[in-house]
């Protein structure tokens, strides 16, 4: 049965926190970059609009490949004006030229796609400014948590959910039609819901016995992974996206946690505490034998994140000393390296370029999301310390 689901723009107090970021470096680059091989060039952005010409530069300051400095000094210029009530155009000059006209379904929408542009024409790789963010976002007015939408600015936040009671965990469809979380809503248990964004209905995915959680859809959007408890124990199961056929895939006495594919669908991967402390596994999404992935990094690792452009590389979470930090193994070489520092670091997802990731950093309640560029190694926050957010995931599917 379908239900009628709220959403609305966050209240003023909220919007104010995650917007409030003037504070932010958006010219802050490590210097190792060059060294580490990865282009990083310094660019001058302006526009005839302020709010443009300072939301361009907070989006090129997460991505490390970019400096911010004055026109003189720059090897490329980037100058974005307003082409439309939603449509922004980008023209490059100095060290190319370049211009382009970009349509989107808002004016913020349409400069990010404007800065993507400058990435693919310059870096010749896919800019991620144009995706969408889900996410959990807490108060301290509340004690739980509620899923929440944004871009990558966070210049349009949406909260998604008003159940007053926990909301946790959410996965895009490829799409970014639909959103599936795990929350304690009606029954008071862990359930999987699914929102569809475009008529704002929810309803219920899975709703066994015990928890129901994880809920990560397919590169195709056709099936979904996820934990169920119903057997006595977490495993994983599969389910066609619309929901139903839900098949169980693995059988043994270990707790089973956060399923994810690969690119091509043909793999999942997820945590498995087999021999004690949780370890990363793959399998075959139609089922078959548990495969361990042996990072070599922490007798602790865990939330398995499967690059989206390279299949050989995987994001994760490890213990390290008496905290986390986010690591990447690499099928080829079958080496792992870190890639956060600092606060505790968890829960990465890809975003689309396959080179940066978006994490959790916490500090004691507070929660804080970051881009962690995997070349470079760089942080970059992406909203204040006064805006509670943890546990994203990302979609790049702009409408066009």
């Amino acid at each position: 049965m379908l239900r009628r689901t709220f959403i609305a723009t966050l209240p003023s107090f909220v919007a104010a926190a995650a917007l409030g970021q003037s504070h932010i470096d958006a010219g802050t680059v490590q210097t190792e970059a060059g060294r580490l091989g990865v282009p990083v060039y310094s660019v001058a952005i302006t526009s005839p609009d302020a709010n443009l010409a300072a939301l361009a530069k907070r989006a090129f300051g997460l991505h490390g490949s970019y400096k911010i400095v004055p026109r003189q000094s720059a090897q490329f210029v980037f100058d974005f004006s307003r082409a439309g009530a939603n449509s922004v155009r980008i023209a490059i000059s100095k060290g190319l030229s370049f211009e382009s006209v970009c349509e989107g379904s808002s004016a913020v929408e349409a400069l990010m796609k404007a800065c993507d542009a400058a990435v693919l024409r310059t870096l010749r790789s896919p800019g991620f400014f144009a995706g969408s963010i889900a996410f959990s976002y807490s108060s301290d007015n509340w004690n739980t948590s509620e899923i929440c939408v944004s871009d990558i600015v966070f210049q349009n936040v949406r909260m998604i959910t008003r159940d007053k009671s926990d909301s946790l965990m959410p996965h895009f469809s490829p799409d970014g039609r639909r959103i599936l979380y795990t929350g304690y809503y009606r029954t008071g248990f862990m359930d999987l819901y699914s929102i569809d964004l475009a008529n704002n209905t929810r309803k219920v995915f899975a709703s066994f016995k015990g928890s129901n959680t994880g809920g990560s859809f397919s590169p195709d959007g056709s099936k979904v992974a996820l934990i169920l408890t119903s057997s006595g124990n977490a495993e994983v199961w599969i389910a066609n996206a619309s929901g139903g056929g839900f098949r169980r895939l693995t059988n043994n006495k270990a707790t089973e946690s956060s399923p994810g594919f690969s690119p091509d669908g043909s793999k999942i991967v997820f945590a498995s505490d087999d021999m004690g402390g949780p370890q990363i596994y793959t399998m075959p999404s139609s089922g078959g034998k548990m495969r361990r992935v042996n990072t070599r990094m922490s007798g602790y690792c865990s939330e398995p994140s499967w690059n989206p452009r390279d299949p050989n590389k995987i994001a994760f979470t490890a213990a390290v000393g008496r905290g986390f930090q986010v690591a990447v193994y690499d099928f080829a070489s079958r080496s792992s390296k870190w890639v956060s520092s600092g606060e505790n670091t968890s829960g990465a997802v890809w975003l689309n370029d396959g080179r940066h990731l978006i994490c959790t950093k916490s500090r004691g309640k507070a929660r804080k999301l970051y881009v962690v560029d995997t070349e470079t190694n760089s942080q970059k926050p992406l909203h204040t310390s006064s805006f509670n957010a943890k546990e994203a995931d990302f979609v790049y599917a702009p409408r066009r």
